[in-house]
């Protein structure tokens, strides 16, 4: 409010050409830096050409994660949640469609909106053929509709070309009543001439992009001849690496794989007839059968095996599961459910992000309800796939979590400090600075620090959270991607853990004194030694200081006329000002060192 009132008076005084007045441009509060995944994220895109993982949110944001643990995020100029978001791979060109069919051209280089693309109609399936400039859009009446990237221009035309949904659904097509595109995605072994429209009520057509004809058309009258109930397509894959099998996953829980016609088809009239059988119903327990199917993903093994994530979501159940198929035996199949204690909302199978020298190293990328990424080791998986019908299985796959700045609670209370540092050169500084990130996305810690206290005094820039549930950290803020140098799980004198939100934090860089107050009214008093492990906590009761001396932190418990401390003050004479929040009572102690 401050800062806006301030803004406002300065834009009403722009007449005034005096020395000294205030602008608006002098008053411009802006996002530096943004580290880790922000919150309401809802899609994942991954470039495995540039190796760039996007999260999109539902208020406008997207995060960026390259190599070299690279972030940025990119803000929207609607702050509305998004529908779709692909790469244009290897282009760095992130296409963006929100929930008012607007498509969003960004450019990874810069960083920046280059182009907003309004679409008439609503998107409801959206797919990038790759190695090209060209972009298929289905809508809600059943078209698909053909776009092109323009990348010098960094922008979208719309061209003549369009599938009409009378021709492409077939004979029995309504076109006063369209069935909405679900999915729509070039075929792997003819991308560029075959194009597989799937349709929500579940009919799939194959397209003939030259020639514009069906090829093939299946899954029509599935439903229509059965007496079972309707299922709506939620989800759908290819299960094959020639693009002749594709996986479809229901509304009831339920997944088929259906068999499409490849390149080699040699007359399109022989495939008009209508393939309505499945090649397969795969089974993923009777209790989870009515879990709708949100996505699915494919991962190509040697020979003729493969491995299928299934992601499945509703109000009152989740499941995510893996499958291995192998097209030699289809009757046998191979499942493994992922332990996950929350539903999943996107997942991507990424390669070579965390560490460039291994570039074949697969990682599966979860987004759970929470906003939290969970990590699995795709040969973990299918070696577990493997050997889990063995004499002696195998111990199921160790997942972990997106490395997060502030650990599992929010920040009550941040302070920064500098000391002034000039003796280390600033490249030697950096590039020391540098070795100590952990990798983002790995499923191993690199260069994690223990608690060493005397880093501190080694700090540019020190900046101290304070934490909902008690605890402390400290980091090396040099540079926008934060260090951990130590973190304090504040404890009472009991040694059980006192899970009290911290509401103030004083620190003096010379003396090296650590003052804290949390909401219950506790003072903590810790003095660091330098280039020592042995460091002293003062315990605060009533007007009496006593003064113990550990090997590790010290915990302590202070109650301050029963309220929260809102503000304290250390002067380098070692005065300590405290304030409580109930009261008007102020505590002035002497600390001698």
């Amino acid at each position: 409010m401050f800062v806006k009132k301030l803004v406002e008076k300065a834009s009403k005084k722009q007449y005034i050409s005096s020395i000294g007045c205030l602008r608006a441009e002098d008053v411009s509060p802006r996002l530096a830096f943004h580290y880790g995944v922000p919150t309401d994220a809802a899609l994942l895109s991954y470039d495995p050409l540039l190796h760039i993982l996007a999260v999109a949110t539902r208020n406008g944001q997207i995060k960026l994660f390259g190599r070299d643990n690279t972030q940025a995020l990119l803000q929207s100029p609607s702050p509305i949640p998004s529908k779709f978001l692909r790469f244009a791979d290897g282009q760095g060109v992130l296409l963006n469609v929100n929930i008012q069919n607007q498509i969003e051209v960004w450019d990874i280089d810069t960083k920046k909106l280059c182009y907003l693309h309004p679409f008439e109609k609503q998107i409801t399936a959206f797919a990038v053929l790759q190695k090209s400039f060209y972009i298929y859009a289905g809508d809600s009446l059943g078209n698909v509709s053909l776009l092109k990237l323009d990348l010098g221009q960094r922008c979208l035309v719309d061209m003549p070309y369009c599938i009409p949904f009378a021709e492409s659904y077939g004979s029995t097509a309504n076109v006063g009543n369209g069935v909405e595109v679900a999915f729509v995605s070039p075929q792997p072994s003819a991308e560029y001439n075959r194009l597989l429209i799937i349709f929500r009520d579940g009919v799939m057509t194959l397209w003939d992009i030259k020639a514009s004809k069906v090829v093939s058309v299946s899954g029509r009258t599935t439903q229509q001849q059965s007496h079972q109930e309707e299922k709506t397509v939620t989800s759908s894959c290819w299960a094959c690496t020639n693009g002749t099998k594709v996986a479809i996953g229901y509304d009831s829980g339920d997944i088929y794989l259906w068999a499409i016609p490849d390149i080699s088809s040699a007359q399109i009239s022989s495939s008009l007839s209508n393939h309505n059988l499945p090649l397969q119903r795969l089974n993923l327990g009777y209790k989870l059968d009515k879990v709708p199917i949100i996505s699915l993903r494919w991962a190509a093994s040697d020979g003729k095996s493969g491995r299928l994530y299934i992601n499945g979501f509703s109000e009152h159940a989740y499941l995510s599961q893996v499958l291995i198929l192998n097209e030699e035996s289809e009757s046998r199949i191979v499942k493994m459910v992922l332990p996950l204690t929350e539903a999943c909302k996107g997942m991507e199978l990424v390669t070579g992000l965390s560490d460039p020298n291994k570039q074949r190293q697969s990682t599966l990328v979860l987004l759970l309800k929470s906003g939290q990424i969970c990590l699995y080791d795709d040969s973990e998986i299918e070696r577990y796939l493997l050997h889990s019908q063995s004499r002696s299985p195998p111990t199921l796959p160790n997942h972990s979590y997106l490395k997060q700045p502030y650990g599992d609670s929010g920040i009550s209370i941040a302070k920064f400090y500098t000391s002034g540092r000039t003796s280390i050169a600033d490249e030697d500084y950096f590039s020391s600075l540098a070795t100590k990130y952990p990798w983002l996305l790995s499923m191993k810690d690199k260069g994690q620090n223990s608690a060493n206290f005397t880093n501190i005094h080694k700090t540019r820039n020190l900046y101290i959270t304070g934490h909902m549930d008690g605890t402390i950290s400290f980091w090396d803020a040099s540079c926008p991607l934060l260090v951990q140098i130590f973190m304090i799980k504040q404890q009472n004198e009991d040694n059980t853990s006192s899970g009290t939100r911290i509401t103030s934090l004083q620190f003096d860089m010379s003396s090296s004194i650590l003052i804290s107050g949390d909401q219950s009214g506790t003072v903590r008093i810790i003095t660091f030694k330098k280039d020592s492990n042995d460091n002293i906590l003062s315990f605060l009761h009533g007007t009496d200081l006593a003064i113990c001396h550990q090997s590790s932190f010290y915990l302590d418990t202070k109650l301050v006329s029963d309220s929260s401390i809102l503000q304290k003050s250390l002067r380098h004479n070692n005065l300590i000002t405290i304030i409580g929040k109930c009261c008007t009572l102020a505590f002035i102690i002497w600390h001698s060192r």
